[in-house]
């Protein structure tokens, strides 16, 4: 009996120390600045830029899972590989010790709600007669409601907005939504590498979006979508640049301020962008900066918000740029041309747009026997909506009145 109890408490051991053997340990425990234990850092050796820096904040702080355990399969049990979701992002990017409450606010922004766009779409279909429909992405993502004007909003429009999951849609669309991704996230100095989270947003992550209807981030650049077609052909190929979605592009004088070297960023403040709380129903309701605000000094928008990167010295204004740091000189409105009591009613851009993109004979097909995919169920589903144009122009603008004040009109 003592020799089977001997063998027994061998074989246990045995087990333990294969066992012990094949478990992973670390050789140390990791700990962030606070003190917090943090076993991620064990294999994770990337880092997401100054802000997140590693070993101050830990990955578990924003992704989740178990930070006290190397093993990866208990590690990565909840993991999120994108925090910044908006279904995630008041438990991460929204946490107390981080950035409280600017997920709510993100949330009733319209970038986030596109209540703009789907409540004029709804308004000229004839669907509502309420121009300032409550309505938003959110709504339609949760209870699939449907309609004409928003099955084209769906298929044809339903990838600009921050309620897109990061990486849900293929091609070019990959990059799209994400929460606060969408505009925060640069890619990684390496392949592979962990992409950098930054407060300077570059041109391109607004591109990606604000590159239709009036086409102002490609105008901003120095690009014209043309309807040539990629003509003309040149050595055997197009000769116009391709956009990642197919359509042609020819290079034009670009504005003034991205020759200077700044980005959108550098005049459209944090409220307009990620929201200030209000459910805003179009876009003209949250705009907040205006041309005086920089060109005569006045350093805060029409709604007051201060504007930290402009500087008045010795009478002289100067604008700093948030992507280069660079110290830009900014000129004064022209006192006669501008200030003259005949002008008091023009916008600035009435005089100082040269030519703009417009896009005439904008028509929409249905064909009902096919089926494209809903950017919001992420399903295919009955009717293929195509758009068809008569033809595009860069040329001085149409001027009209809105609100009092002589105004750029655009078709697009």
């Amino acid at each position: 009996m003592k020799k089977i109890l001997l063998l027994f408490c061998l074989l246990l051991l045995l087990v333990l120390l294969w066992h012990e053997h094949s478990r992973k340990r670390a050789l140390k425990v990791y700990t962030l600045t606070s003190g917090r234990v943090d076993m991620c850092l064990a294999c994770h050796k990337e880092t997401p830029g100054k802000a997140h820096a590693r070993g101050v904040v830990g990955c578990a702080d924003c992704h989740g899972g178990d930070p006290l355990t190397v093993d990866k399969s208990r590690a990565h049990r909840g993991v999120v590989k994108n925090p910044a979701d908006l279904r995630y992002a008041d438990r991460s990017c929204g946490r107390p010790e981080c950035h409280p409450g600017y997920p709510e606010r993100v949330k009733k922004s319209l970038m986030a709600t596109n209540r703009g766009i789907i409540s004029t779409l709804r308004y000229y279909w004839g669907e509502t007669r309420n121009f300032r429909e409550k309505i938003s992405v959110e709504e339609l993502m949760q209870t699939g409601k449907d309609s004409p004007a928003l099955d084209y909003f769906r298929k044809l429009c339903g990838t600009c907005h921050l309620w897109l999951p990061r990486e849900k849609l293929p091609g070019f669309l990959r990059e799209k939504g994400g929460g606060c991704a969408a505009c925060h996230l640069v890619p990684g100095k390496k392949p592979k590498a962990h992409p950098i989270l930054t407060r300077k947003i570059p041109v391109r992550n607004c591109a990606r979006c604000h590159n239709r209807s009036g086409r102002i981030a490609l105008t901003y650049q120095g690009l014209y979508e043309d309807e040539q077609y990629g003509a003309p052909i040149r050595d055997g190929t197009f000769g116009a640049e391709e956009l990642p979605d197919g359509r042609f592009v020819e290079r034009i004088p670009p504005d003034v301020h991205f020759k200077a070297g700044m980005s959108c960023v550098d005049c459209h403040v944090q409220n307009e962008t990620m929201g200030d709380g209000k459910a805003y129903a179009h876009l003209e309701e949250s705009l907040e900066i205006t041309c005086e605000a920089c060109h005569e000094g006045l350093g805060r928008t029409k709604k007051g918000t201060p504007l930290p990167n402009l500087i008045v010295k010795d009478g002289k204004i100067f604008l700093r740029a948030k992507l280069t740091g660079k110290l830009l000189p900014v000129k004064r409105p022209d006192p006669v041309a501008c200030r003259h009591p005949v002008h008091r009613r023009l916008a600035c851009w009435a005089c100082h747009d040269r030519r703009v993109p417009q896009c005439f004979g904008c028509h929409v097909r249905r064909s009902a026997g096919e089926k494209q995919l809903d950017k919001l169920s992420f399903r295919k589903t009955p009717g293929l909506w195509e758009e068809f144009r008569s033809y595009m122009r860069l040329k001085a603008p149409t001027l009209g009145l809105y609100r009092g004040r002589v105004t750029v009109l655009v078709p697009g």
